[in-house]
């Protein structure tokens, strides 16, 4: 009966660890990439559809997917493409209970970014909610205090 000796167990448990790290980094870089691909986009860009939805991954039809604008079409064109049945629908829906002011036009540029940050908190939870990867809900919560402050400020 052999033994195997403790520094090659310490050798083994740690390329393990290294590997789940590095695949967390990746995870974690992939996901910094989409949303700044949701916030740094141009106009062009906003109007041109995934083939996928980009919260779910659901591969409706093209007439089936949507842009959802992320602050409210009068108030930003940035865009996210979305299936019409689900993501679209409750996103929407998460609108239509933010502060009242989200209503008018002609908006504050605080108002605005508030208004975009709310729309980019609901993509994250909503987007934490279907994939089940706790990291968006986590980035999701850490723009509460900011939307927050910038409502305030009107």
């Amino acid at each position: 009966m052999s033994c195997t000796p403790a520094y090659d167990l310490s050798v083994i448990i740690n390329e393990r660890i290294c590997n789940v790290k590095d695949s967390i980094d990746q995870e974690f870089n992939d996901t910094v990439i989409w949303i700044n691909s949701l916030v740094n986009q141009t106009k062009k860009e906003s109007e041109i559809r995934k083939e996928r939805c980009e919260i779910c991954y659901s591969n409706e039809e093209s007439r089936n997917k949507e842009g959802h604008h992320i602050a409210g079409e009068k108030h930003d064109y940035r865009q996210a493409t979305l299936c019409e049945s689900s993501c679209h629908r409750w996103l929407s829906d998460r609108q239509k209970t933010w502060d009242r002011r989200w209503e008018n036009s002609n908006l504050s540029e605080n108002l605005k970014t508030a208004f975009f940050l709310m729309g980019l908190h609901d993509i994250l939870i909503l987007k934490s909610k279907k994939t089940g990867d706790s990291i968006y809900e986590k980035i999701g919560y850490s723009l509460t205090e900011t939307i927050s402050e910038r409502l305030k400020m009107g």
